[in-house]
């Protein structure tokens, strides 16, 4: 299969011969079944764009209107320039992104801040588009790191609870997190099958996060 322009017939069946895509996929559509509308956050790793690409099928097939959004918080040099990349990966499935720039500056507590600050900005999209669902690829692994992080800090039972598939944010927003059940290496291959190219984030390897140094110790608990 090419990877540039892929086309929608081709990209459906290629999705539905492969059966831990379709699964996926299903779990995808049974979440956002009763939403006519929703915003898809894109933020270029390979879970997010597994998520962008299943969407942009089921914007299709169910005729729904979706959004799908990036949010560029300027706090690398070259995170503008990657977002018009990401924007360009996207546009050859015909998917159209959207990047919001934060330009409020994120100094401390920078991983924190920021995805408070993520929210925020798509809360705010949602409620200037009536719009009811935010859908996250949030996975599996998230589903660790978070709790070894609470677990870090000294959380209670009540504050090592797991994430929810859905939740609200500020609003009344439904927050939508389909992959839950998923591992972060089954949304990999997706994004490895149907894209040349992903955009990665650098701080994903920087240790003066903690989130990167439980990733770190996760792999190792693995082996």
């Amino acid at each position: 299969m090419k990877r540039k322009n892929l086309n929608v017939a081709k990209l459906k069946n290629a999705i539905y011969k492969d059966k831990k895509i379709s699964k996926i996929y299903s779990k995808l559509n049974s979440i956002t079944k009763k939403f006519k509308s929703f915003i898809v956050a894109v933020s270029g790793g390979s879970d997010s764009m597994a998520l962008a690409l299943l969407s942009g099928l089921l914007k299709q097939e169910k005729n729904k209107k979706i959004y799908f959004v990036h949010v560029d918080h300027g706090i690398r040099k070259n995170s503008g320039k990657e977002a018009l990349q990401l924007k360009k990966i996207l546009k050859k499935i015909q998917i159209n992104l959207k990047i919001i720039k934060n330009n409020k500056s994120i100094k401390k507590n920078i991983q924190k801040s920021a995805r408070d600050k993520r929210y925020q900005i798509l809360s705010d999209f949602s409620k200037k588009n009536s719009i009811k669902a935010l859908v996250t690829a949030h996975h599996k692994d998230d589903q660790i790191e978070t709790f070894l992080i609470r677990l870090s800090r000294g959380s209670g039972v009540e504050g090592l609870s797991s994430m929810s598939e859905i939740s609200k944010l500020n609003g009344g927003i439904k927050l939508l997190r389909p992959f839950l059940k998923f591992r972060k290496d089954d949304l990999k291959l997706i994004s490895k099958k149907f894209f040349s190219k992903i955009i990665q984030d650098p701080s994903n390897k920087n240790k003066r996060f903690l989130r990167t140094n439980i990733r770190e110790l996760t792999r190792i608990l693995k082996s």
